[in-house]
Parts: C-alpha cells; structure tokens; sequence
C-alpha cells in the first residue's frame, strides 16, 4: 500500500501534479467519397424501425441537428475494409454495435432495409424488431 502511494505521488510530481486530459474522439465522420456526414458511432442497442428514425431526427451531435436515417444504398457504400475486432466491416471510423436500419423499405408492407457490416447482406426486417438494429444517423443530400 504504501508503496502504491508513492508510486502515485511521484506521478503526481512528474505530470507537475495536474492529470493529463483525455483524448476525445470525433463525434462525426466526413465520409470524403460522398461528402455525407456519419455520427461516429450507433446508438448502441437495439431498437425498432420507428424508433431509429426519431432517435436520428432528435439527434444533436458535434453541434449539428437534421440527422435522418440513411437509404440502404448509403449504408451500402460503407461496407467494407478490414474487420474492426467485433466481425463488422466499415470504411470509417464508425463504432458499430449491430445491424444498421435504413429508411429504404423493404420487400414487404411493413419493412424496411437493415445491413449487417459483417458480410455486407442485408435484410427486408420487420419494421418492430429490434432485436441487432441499431439507429446510425447520417446528414447530407
């Protein structure tokens, strides 16, 4: 213990006792391809259709507001480069969770196009599930 102490102090007196700041990551990703601005992570859980488009329509980040959710072709463009740890491919630095809705409708009445990054397919989803979709919030066009 109190060779732990003074480890710490002298810690303390080489950073000239004021604690180093965090480095924050970036909120935002321009996407310098299509000028679109991505939210640099999902919304982290699962949530329904309806639900991912309001989270993206109240969304303020980095400042910004009008946030909607992406057309499947736009998540499409983003599937890719090497696999992030977690199975998933994205060209950006985009923290990633699950799949990812769109706004696209799907097959059917009543769905709409999600995308799993891991192998780039995607799914005509029920538009209640929630299940791995997650909310990824783009601006632009």
């Amino acid at each position: 213990m109190r060779a732990t102490l003074l480890l710490l102090l002298a810690a303390c007196v080489v950073a000239g006792g004021r604690q180093e700041p965090t480095k924050k990551l970036p909120d935002v990703w321009l996407d310098p391809a299509t000028k679109l601005t991505w939210a640099a992570a999902d919304n982290g859980v699962g949530v329904s259709a309806a639900q991912a488009a309001f989270y993206c329509s109240n969304l303020v980040l980095g400042g910004r507001k009008n946030w909607r959710l992406p057309r499947i072709e736009e998540l499409q463009h983003l599937h890719g480069g090497p696999d992030d740890g977690n199975g998933r491919h994205i060209i950006g630095p985009i923290h990633l969770t699950g799949w990812a809705w769109s706004s696209t409708p799907g097959k059917a009445t009543g769905e709409q196009w999600v995308l799993d990054f891991g192998d780039g397919a995607r799914a005509s989803a029920v538009q209640g599930d929630s299940g791995l979709n997650r909310a990824l919030c783009v601006r632009g066009k």
